[in-house]
This record gives C-alpha cells, structure tokens and sequence, in this order.
C-alpha cells in the first residue's frame, strides 16, 4: 500500500460525522418524502373509498327500493284488484294499498290499468294539493281515483283512512294504453321500467315500474320518486369544489348533490336538464371521456387536476354515477407535510452537526484501543486480559462481550448450547458437522455411529465443497464403514499420541476425488464420542490434509467439539428411547381398553389414525376457514398421545355395562330369576289341579281354571322377555301392563341373605322377614339400590370443571324399575357410568406430568364427547373452548362408532347412513359444521372406509346434499 494512499485516509471521527450528517439528511428526506408519498396514496384511496361507498350505498338504495317497489307489484298482481270488480271490493283494498305506499317514501303511487281502458289509481298526496282544484281537505293525505266506463271519481283521506272528500272528475282523461309504461309492460313477461321522466301532478322526478297480468289484461304500475338521490349525494361531498351528479345514458340529469340546480327559475322541473347544462363542464367532460371506464380515474381539465369516478349503478344499468374532487384540495394536507418536513429536516443537521463531531472524537480513542486487543484473540491468544476502559456505555459493553467472546470461544459454550437445542436426531447430526467445518475449517466431517454389533456407520456426512442438496445426496448413498469399535479405539489412541492422521476408507474416495485435487493427501482425525459413563456411541471423523490438521489451535478445537457432541447424541438417543418407551406405553394401555370388551376391539387404533388423516386434510386446506391452520411437530405429537389415550378411562368401567345387552343383564341375565318364578307359579298351578281333585271338586272346572292360569303365565312371561330386549319403545301401556303383572306373588321359603357376600349383606341389614314370605313377581327392591360411595369428582366446583348430571345412586338393580326402560337397555345410572369413562380419562390424564408442549393432551383427549351447543360431556363446554382438535377427535369417534364392523349389539352402518346421522348432529349442534364439511369435501370420509370398512358398507354418497349452502 502506498504512503499517498494512507495519506488520503480521513479519521473514524470524520467519517462517523459525514456519515451521521448524510444518513439524517438521507433518512429525513426518505422520510418525508414516503409519509408525504403515504399521505397522498392513503388519501386518495380515502378518497376512492368515498366513491366505493357513494357507488355501494346509492346502488344498496336503488336495490332495496326497486326490490320493494317488485315485490309490491307482484302482491297486486296477484290481489283481486286485476279483475276490475266493483268499487265496493277496491275500496276494501285501500287499507293494503296504504301500508304499501307507507313501506317507502319514494313509491308515490300505486295503480292498475284495465283492457276496458278502467283506470284504478291510489296515490300519496301532500300537504295542500289538489286544494285549489277539487278543494280537498288540508288533512287529506291520500288520493283513491276511480275511472269506470269514462266517469272518474276521486276519493280522498286523512292518514287514517277516513274519507274527507269524493269528488266526480268530468274532466279526467286517461289513454292508459298510449302511456310508454303501458306498452312496454304488454310486450314482457318481467316488471318493466320507463326512463326517468317528470311527474305531471308532482313536479317530481321519477321512473313508473309496470307488470303485465296476462290473465285479466291488466296493467299494475308504481311511480317511484328519484328525489332521494340528490340529498344521497350532498352526504358524500368531501371539499368545496367536489362534485357528484347522476345522469343517465343519455346525458340527462337525473340527481345531483346540489338539488336547487335542477329547478327552473319558476322552482319546477319543467323538464331533465343535460349534464352539458350544469354549471361545472368538468362534469360534461368526464361523463363523455371516462364513462365506460370501470376503475377511477384522475386526469386535467383546464389547469387543474382532479380525482374522480364514473360507473354504472347496479340495479338500473340506464344511470351513470359521476363522482369528482379536486385533487390540489384533496392533498392540502400532504402539500403541508411536505414543507414542514423539509424545514424540520434542515433544523436538525444544523443542531447535531457539532454534536456528532464531538461524540465521534470521544468514541474513536477506546476503539483503537480495543483493535489492538483484538489481534491476540486473532491468533487464538485467549492468555492475556482486555484492559480498554471507557465511560461510553455502548464501547464499554462492547468491551465486556469481547471479553465473554474470548471465553465463549476457549470453552465452547455457543457449541453445547446450540448442540443442546431442541432438534431431531439428524438435524443433531448436522449441526454437529457444520459447527465442527466453521471452527476447524476443515475440509469435511464424518459422524459414525455404533449399532448393537458395534459396527460403526456413516450416520452423517457433511463436506464443505458440496451444498446442502449434494450432502443429503452423499449420506444416501455412502454405504457402512467396515470398522469395529475396538479397531477405531486404536487409531485414535495413536493419533492423539503423534496428531497424526488415519488414510482414510475406499468409500470416501469416489467422492472427494471429484471436490479436491489433493484428495490422495487428504487423512481424517478420529475422535471418540464417548457419553457420561465413558462407552464409546462412535467417533467424530475430520477430514483435512495433513498440514491443516496439525495446525496450533486446530487439535484442541476440534476434541472439544468432540466432548460436546458426544454428550448432545447420547441425550437425542435417549431422548429417542424415552418416547419409543412412551409410544410402546400408550400403545399398551390402548390393547389394553379394546381387548376389554369384545365389541369394541380395534376402537381405540382406528380414531387416531381417522383423527390423523382429518387433521392432515384441514392442514393442506390453501383457502377456507382451515388455510391458516397447521401444526408444529409438538403439536402433532400432543394430538397423537391424546387420540390414542382418549378412552384410557374406559379401564375402569365395568364390562358388564358396557355390554349390557338386556335391561335386566348385570354379569349374568336375571331374566333366568323371572322365569324361575314364573316356573314355580306354574308348577304351583298343577299342583292346586291335583288337590282340587283330591278333595273332591270338579274335574272340568279345575282343569279349565289350570289352562287358563298356565296360558296367562306363558303370555305375561313371553311380554316380561319381549321387555328385557329393549328392542321397541315401551311406551305407557306397556308399562301399565307390566306393573300388574309385577303384582302377582310367589312364596319364598328360605333366607335370601344366606350364601351372599359381607358386601352384599350390608344392603340387606334393615329387612327383618319372617318366613315364608309371599313377594311380587317383580319388584324394586331395598337392596336394588346401590350407593354411591364418590361423588366428588362431578360435584360441583370439582377442580376439572366436570358439569353432569349425578344420579342419586352408583346402581339401581330394580327389576320393575330396569324392565320398564323406555329406549334402549341402560338406566340413567348405567349410562352415568359409560359417560364416566370421560370424567377418568381426564383425570388420569391431569395426574401424568406431561411436558409444557404436550399439556393439552388431558383437554383434546377428554374433549370428545362435548357438543358444539355446549350440552356434551364431562364438561359440558362450547365450541370455542375446545381446541380444534379435540372437535375433530369428536367427528372421527363418531365416524368410527357408526361403522365399526365388529359391534355384535348393533348392525353396522353403510358410508350413507353414516353420514347422514352425522348431518343431523349438525344441524343440532352436536358436532362442528365446518369440521365436517371439511371430513366430506376432502375425502377423508372415503380414505379412512377403503382402509377399515367392509366392501358392502361402501356406497354411493351425494355430498351436494351436505355441502350446499
């Protein structure tokens, strides 16, 4: 470098002054110019907006009033006033016609022109008209006339209907069919309407919409007034000069924001002024220039810049909406912006220049100082103290972290906390090459792992000529490398002996031959990665040439990165075992609940994997309510636990009541009690057969009473087994019925606490009998109800939020009481039980400690059997409160209940019938709309059937009638 160079250098303190004067001056002037650049774009879209809205609102106003003004017309088409019957039955109309014209301002009259040239009008009228003509009363408010056979008769009436006055009209001339609405109305089959013209009593300006009624040939018309629109645009005036006007295709004036330009000198519209007439030409202008333009608009007109609009209004395509605003007017504020900024701007300069002139001469001194000190951590010299002072706090911190750099550095802290991070296993691996390539600068790295025989692999391969893509490629391809543990122990002993290098092995050359020319001087360094109890996982391979890898420094870089490696693999792999040993653990657990029962074999293995595939779908969503939903790796771990412990509780729910099959079924069917007494009835009939004829009574009359009483027995035994099916509703006759045949007795003559349990005596302590004892048929008995012993955990203010409904007792075993279940075969406390299963789930779930990113399991698990209205349990919670998640799990149960094919209680269910029942759980708020639309749209429906369902339960399904509307 030459000495004229240097002297051409300025100082640190220059260079941060000039560079501090031209970033303010930079920054202020990007500054200003983009908040002067926002403001205006930000007020012309305001002011773009405007038009939006002016356009919506007016059409919004056109829309209503025309579908109004429609539907009122097709009301009269369809009344009796289209048979032109007599005054009487019109005027019992008048009534219907007010509530009509009073349903919109701008309907001034509604009327129906007959084929006989009859003419029917009822009209609005206001305060004083027509009283200089017929001399109406000042309160009259509306008008009915009536022309029948050329006589005309006008009726008029206050605001409630009363007539104040009927006048006959000699003069009154109609020639309904020369009227332009007539003729158009007779030529179509839809509500027509006439082009903006003048109201002849009015002097207001409107349009006549007109409906032809084939059936009678007559003519029912409505004049609507367009006087509204005028003050609807006066509202969306937004500076002095701003301008909005109507006019329709042809250049007529049909609304404008300044009403009183409309009028003649006279105060009436004589006739529809042009937009040529107005007194701003620029709105002739840009009707002519920009009227078929769909986007706004911004051009000159004689000097002066303006921002404006011109569409057509949707609901009548005949008008245009003109919208213009001076654009000098419209940016008076960012012009002001503009200025002060630059004032501003050069106000600042001025006061910090000789600031940053000073503060850049105290901050230059300590950093040359410290450059000194940093040539020692250059050469990797960590010995000696950094001794730079200053009071600057920003040098003085950068002082401090230089210091804890030389340390980070010697002790490699930034290595074991990166290597310690969360990660997968072979992102581990990588991590560990690449820190060992940036540190060592080393041509590649090699991590070989031990296996159970203790041959080592190439577990991963990172060489710094090849990019990521090319890595990834080479670590498929690199087959085992043939060594033992024992063998590679051995070289590496050698090598910390002499920092000499090993050849390295023939499957490696292949490769680096094409990335380094020296490839066959090229050796690698073996590091043993031996964990806390000193086994040797594999080694950590370095590949450089011989020269680098003996350099000062490099050895002892490269054997720490080896100590800390070790440590991070034996975490990930026991960390890898830990969650085999979880996912062995659940799996178990979830055996465990399905080889419970035989009839729910394979439940808790299919609603995870429907779970799954549901929650997949809802994550390759790319629009819809589900385009922004995805799950993390944790989250999908988190849904994975739950879905397969979500009946973890069902291990301590009594199979006999999962399966119970018949109302009076425990662990065994105690319809074989009944029958017994029935048998004993019977056999009690025979034998007073036998000792009637003993005693000497009629033979035929005995034999006739034991027929009878045998007959009735096996037709109230066959009713009492029909009841203990639970096959049909039973409704109150039968119950009536089975209460008298309850009534029947038999004698018993032993002890019934005799051969029972301690437990089962208890509930029979307070009975005192003596026998024999004459007992119902059936009946409900003491011993029947069985207390319950814990309530607390669906009490209320339980601390799991549990909100059920508790039944009095654990179990009631009453035979008149189970019998006499109207659907089904459970009781309220059968079923409390089943539900239970949820209220355990949750609760053994909440007992486990799980990690912070697996805490919702116990939520999303025990979530599954709530309803979107909120009336599900154990909880009894909304929709909103529970995770997505968990309402998928709610439809994937379901999905599996209703098709599971190994349900010997209940016959399984095509893909229709499915589906079907799941729609109506919709529409009761039982499971989430969205979700299930989402469970049929992406087909997740039909995916999980051809994998678990049976041939015959796949039909066809018609999704249009689920996912229409």
């Amino acid at each position: 470098m030459s000495k004229t160079q240097v002297k051409h250098r300025f100082t640190l303190h220059f260079h941060i002054t000039t560079l501090f004067t031209v970033l303010i001056l930079l920054s202020s002037s990007l500054v200003g110019w983009y908040s002067y650049k926002q403001l205006s774009q930000s007020i012309i879209d305001s002011g773009k907006l405007i038009f939006k809205e002016a356009n919506e609102k007016l059409e919004k106003k056109v829309l209503t009033e025309s579908l109004y003004t429609r539907i009122m017309l097709k009301i009269l088409a369809a009344s009796e006033l289209t048979e032109n019957s007599e005054l009487k039955q019109k005027q019992s109309a008048v009534a219907q016609l007010k509530e009509m014209l009073d349903g919109s301002k701008n309907i001034k009259a509604l009327f129906i022109a007959y084929s006989n040239d009859d003419f029917f009008l009822f009209r609005k009228i206001v305060l004083g008209e027509y009283a200089q003509e017929f001399n109406a009363p000042a309160q009259s408010s509306y008008m009915l006339t009536q022309l029948n056979n050329g006589d005309a008769v006008h009726y008029f009436y206050d605001q409630n209907l009363k007539l104040t006055l009927e006048v006959k009209d000699p003069s009154y001339q109609l020639e309904s069919k020369s009227r332009p609405w007539y003729i158009e109305a007779q030529k179509s089959s839809q509500i027509t309407t006439t082009d903006a013209y003048i109201f002849y009593s009015s002097q207001e300006l409107g349009i006549t919409m007109a409906k032809y009624d084939p059936d009678h040939g007559a003519v029912i018309g409505a004049d609507y007034t367009l006087s509204d629109l005028s003050d609807l645009l006066k509202e969306f005036q937004s500076s002095p000069n701003s301008q909005q006007i109507i006019v329709n295709k042809s250049g007529q004036v049909i609304a404008y924001q300044n009403k009183q330009s409309l009028l003649s000198k006279s105060g009436k519209l004589n006739r529809l002024k042009l937009i040529s007439e107005m007194d701003h030409p620029v709105l002739q202008y840009a009707f002519e220039h920009y009227k078929n333009q769909h986007n706004s608009i911004q051009f000159t007109y004689n000097g002066r810049q303006w921002l404006g609009k011109v569409s057509r209004l949707r609901g009548n395509d005949d008008f245009y909406l003109a919208q213009l605003v001076p654009l000098d007017e419209l940016l008076a504020d960012a012009y002001q912006l503009r200025f002060e900024t630059t004032v501003i701007t050069l106000l600042i300069i001025l006061l910090t220049l000789p600031v940053a002139w000073y503060f850049s001469k105290i901050l230059t001194s300590p950093i040359r100082s410290l450059t000194k000190e940093l040539k020692f951590i250059k050469n990797f010299d960590f010995s000696r103290p950094i001794k730079t002072r200053t009071l600057i706090k920003e040098i003085n911190e950068l002082v401090t972290v230089t210091s804890d750099m030389k340390e980070t550095i010697s002790n490699f802290q930034d290595l074991s906390a990166s290597l310690v991070g969360k990660q997968s296993f072979q992102q581990l691996l990588e991590k560990i090459t690449h820190e060992t390539l940036s540190l060592s600068h080393a041509k590649g790295a090699v991590i070989l792992l031990a296996d159970k025989s203790n041959k080592l692999n190439a577990a991963f391969t990172n060489l710094s000529e090849l990019t990521k893509a090319q890595n990834k490629q080479l670590n498929a391809q690199l087959k085992t490398v043939d060594f033992t543990e024992k063998e590679l122990n051995q070289l590496s002993l050698k090598q910390n002996k002499s920092a000499s290098g090993t050849p390295l092995p023939d499957e490696f050359y292949p490769y680096l031959q094409k990335l380094f020319s020296n490839a066959d001087a090229l050796t690698w360094q073996l590091l043993p990665l031996a964990n806390r109890s000193g086994k040797c996982l594999g080694m950590l391979a370095v590949i450089n040439d011989h020269q680098e890898l003996n350099a000062q420094g490099k050895q002892s870089f490269i054997q720490a990165i080896a100590s800390f490696s070790a440590l991070a693999v034996e975490a990930q792999l026991l960390l890898a075992e830990q969650k085999a040993l979880l996912q062995s653990f659940i799996h178990l657990i979830a055996g465990a609940i399905d080889s419970q029962s035989s009839y729910t074999g394979g439940h808790c293995a299919r609603v995870p994997e429907l779970t799954k595939m549901l929650t997949q779908a809802a994550c390759r969503q790319e629009d819809g309510q589900f385009k922004d939903f995805s799950l993390n790796d944790e989250q999908w771990e988190e849904l994975h636990i739950a879905a397969w412990l979500h009946d973890c509780g069902k291990i301590v729910t009594p199979e006999y009541i999962v399966d119970k099959a018949t109302k009076l079924e425990t662990i065994y069917d105690r319809i074989h009690e009944v029958r017994m007494r029935f048998e004993l009835l019977k056999q009690q009939a025979h034998s007073s057969y036998w000792k009637g004829l003993a005693e000497g009574q009629d033979k035929e009359q005995l034999l006739k009473h034991k027929e009878t009483i045998l007959t009735t027995l096996d037709e109230e035994f066959a009713f009492v087994a029909e009841c203990n099916i639970g096959g049909e509703f039973m409704s109150d006759d039968k119950i009536q019925r089975l209460n008298k045949i309850a009534q029947r007795t038999w004698t018993r003559t032993l002890d019934n606490k005799l051969g029972l349990s301690r437990q089962e005596k208890l509930r029979h302590k307070d009975i005192q009998e003596n026998l024999p004892v004459e007992e119902p048929l059936l009946s409900d008995r003491a011993e029947h109800l069985i207390k319950r012993e814990h309530a607390e955990l669906t009490a209320p203010g339980n601390p799991w939020g549990f909100n059920m409904k508790t039944p009095q007792y654990r179990f009631n075993r009453g035979e008149l009481y189970n019998l006499s279940i109207q659907r089904g075969t459970l009781t309220d406390e059968d079923r409390f039980v089943i539900n239970g299963h949820m209220v355990h789930t949750i609760v053994m779930l909440s007992q486990l400690p799980f990690p912070k990113h697996l805490e919702n399991v116990p939520v999303i698990a025990g979530g599954h059997h709530e309803k979107i209205d909120g009336t599900g349990y154990p909880r009894a919670v909304p929709a909103q409160e529970l995770p997505v998640t968990a309402r998928m799990m709610v439809i994937a149960d379901i999905f599996e209940a209703l098709t599971a094919s190994d349900r010997p209680y209940k016959e399984r269910k095509t893909l229709s019938q499915s589906i079907k029942i799941m729609s109506f759980m919709v529409k009761d708020k039982h499971i989430d709309e969205q979700i299930f639309k989402l469970f049929l749209s992406s087909g997740t429906y039909l995916q999980y059937a051809r994998q678990y369902l049976l041939e015959e339960q796949i039909d066809e399904v018609d999704l249009s009638v689920y996912l229409d509307g």
